[in-house]
């Protein structure tokens, strides 16, 4: 088929193991590899790229298997997490230094159409270090097409960039998806980018494919820890956090609706309101970037809800009764061991 597909894929690196995993990737899309730190996905995304080899399976990139060829001859934009640019070399021979090793007669041409395309005209006699980071992974992404790849991997796009300059990589790698229809992975840690760009999803969790399709499926999926954080959950509580709780009304109904790995509270399920209650108040109220977090104790567990506005009238202390709704609790399954 026509982009990028992964059948079966494993990879063993001393006591680590990853796969099996397969994907498919169809040209201007976008696959979020997401998982917690050590899950796989950089070696995942490397052993791709062709920079670790494959214990089985296979990669095949517009219907032709590459597994078997060295990183070069595969045809894959790769951009690591430190972006991989020369520090000795100035914006505009990064950029050329893939046309360069090809021997490309077209090179500066094409060198400089993409650093137009990128806005990097007015800094392409500067070094990566007298650049911001946005600008960096400007260049490394220019860089990166610059060899007309086939496909692009990238670790981690919008790592230490502030709000503008996130919001300015996710149009540019839209526009990307959208005009140069390639097809995408990408590693990330953060939901909004996910949310951005992919159109699908493959969770990684201790080597393990956790799960693996349409994001609007990964909110019926069953959850562990990892995918509830993912997914907003601010009330996780595992089984040692229950083990005290069951004399407890509200102990008894998170105990009903646990799985192995304790059980989340969707903010859907949580109700409350000022007044009298069996030993539940409010222990605290904070603004936050994201809006007001309440934090209502109940015994030794501690719920956070999150508000729109400002709580007037809602001091430390104060009582409140607090309801959950059992059928909207969601039951964990408890961690993944690596193998």
């Amino acid at each position: 088929m026509s982009g990028l597909a992964l059948d079966g894929v494993v990879v063993r690196r001393g006591g680590f193991a990853l796969g099996p995993v397969g994907l498919s990737v169809a040209p201007g899309t976008a696959t979020a590899l997401l998982g917690p730190s050590g899950a796989g996905k950089t070696t995942l995304l490397r052993a791709v790229a062709g920079f670790l080899p494959l214990d089985a399976g296979s990669i095949r990139l517009d219907d032709r298997r590459v597994d078997g060829l060295p990183p070069e001859r595969r045809r894959f934009g790769f951009v690591p997490p430190n972006l991989g640019l020369f520090p000795h070399r100035r914006v505009r021979q990064n950029v050329a230094y893939p046309l360069a090793i090809a021997g490309r007669p077209d090179a500066a041409e094409r060198t400089r159409h993409w650093i137009e395309r990128f806005g990097l005209a007015r800094l392409a006699d500067r070094y990566p270090a007298e650049l911001s980071t946005g600008e960096r992974q400007r260049v490394a992404m220019a860089r990166a097409l610059a060899a007309e790849p086939a496909a692009l991997l990238w670790d981690e796009p919008l790592a230490a960039l502030d709000v503008e300059g996130r919001d300015t990589l996710l149009q540019l790698l839209q526009e990307l998806l959208d005009t140069v229809r390639l097809p995408l992975v990408l590693v990330t840690h953060d939901p909004s980018t996910a949310a951005a760009l992919a159109a699908e999803y493959v969770v990684l969790n201790a080597g393990r494919v956790r799960f693996a399709g349409d994001p609007r499926a990964l909110a019926a999926a069953p959850l562990d820890r990892f995918l509830a954080r993912f997914l907003g959950y601010d009330n996780l509580y595992s089984p040692a956090d229950l083990a005290t709780v069951g004399a407890r009304p509200i102990g008894r109904t998170l105990l009903a609706a646990a799985g192995p790995g304790g059980v989340a509270v969707p903010p859907s399920a949580l109700t409350w309101r000022p007044g009298p209650t069996g030993g539940c108040a409010v222990a605290a109220v904070r603004a936050t970037p994201a809006g007001w977090v309440v934090a209502l104790q109940d015994g030794p567990l501690v719920f956070r809800v999150r508000v729109d506005g400002p709580v007037p009238g809602v001091r430390v202390g104060d009582p409140v009764a607090l309801e959950l709704d059992a059928a909207a609790l969601r039951p964990l399954d408890g961690p993944v061991e690596a193998t």
